[in-house]
């Protein structure tokens, strides 16, 4: 195991997960880095979660189980504990590779002029099945802008130099879902992102993910911050409000 080099802090936010959050621990406490100080982040969860994080509180730096604003505000708190040179953020149903924080850190040590390092990313369901082989790439700002995150940047596949990112906040409090992707594009207007061609983290989709019952809220997120980032793709913006509006009033006509 690799046990020197520099910290790395990961945090996770955490509510009722109790299907899913021991895994998302494991997959963390098994790292084949040990330098790793590891944040659990709980919403007050009431559906066992808390027992299993008090399970492993002892290989945790920090944990908390309070009810809060969401998983921004989750985050936060859990990035005010940490201490580490490299962040990440995994959330409670997804999953690292075992050696994807010494990866990060071989490469960070070649290379540490970088804000973002990713790399390939898995898309499991709620049974660990895939459903979408490994995915990832290089990719540029205009692109992210004009279109989206995935298949190049998967969030969990994510490790930030957070000593780079110089603005007064990581993530802006004001989003509750598409706060990492105004993160990611901040990156690579301003910084530099690294992508790493090797497997890094397992994304997880389910009925019960935050993606998967907020869509519309989430749509209108990433509209907001695509106008935030690039007016003079105002004519885009406007063909993509007017579909997301239309679809909206159709999906309420259709759940009367």
């Amino acid at each position: 195991m690799m046990n020197t080099g520099p910290l790395v802090s990961i945090v996770t936010p955490s509510f009722n997960q109790v299907e899913f959050i021991e895994q998302t621990i494991l997959s963390v406490l098994k790292q084949t880095y040990s330098n790793i100080e590891y944040i659990i982040i709980d919403g007050g969860s009431t559906d066992g979660s808390l027992e299993i994080i008090k399970k492993y509180s002892s290989s945790l730096k920090y944990w908390t189980s309070e009810k809060d604003n969401g998983q921004t505000d989750a985050l936060l708190k859990g990035i005010k504990q940490v201490k580490g040179q490299i962040f990440a953020y995994l959330n409670s149903d997804d999953l690292l590779e075992l050696n994807a924080v010494e990866i990060i850190v071989n490469e960070y040590l070649k290379t540490p002029n970088y804000t973002l390092y990713y790399g390939q990313c898995l898309v499991i369901d709620e049974n660990n099945k895939k459903i979408v082989p490994y995915q990832g790439g290089i990719t540029s700002f205009k692109y992210l802008l004009t279109q989206k995150m995935m298949p190049f940047v998967h969030q969990p596949a994510c490790f930030f130099n957070i000593k780079l990112i110089n603005r007064s906040f990581l993530f802006n409090i004001k989003y509750s879902f598409c706060f990492d992707y105004e993160l990611i594009l901040w990156i690579f207007k301003y910084k530099k992102a690294n992508f790493i061609d090797l497997p890094l983290a397992q994304y997880r989709v389910h009925d019960k993910a935050k993606t998967s019952v907020s869509k519309q809220k989430m749509i209108a997120e990433k509209l907001s911050i695509q106008w935030q980032y690039g007016k003079q793709y105002w004519p885009l913006w406007l063909w993509r409000e007017m579909k997301f509006r239309i679809s909206t009033i159709l999906a309420l006509h259709h759940n009367k």
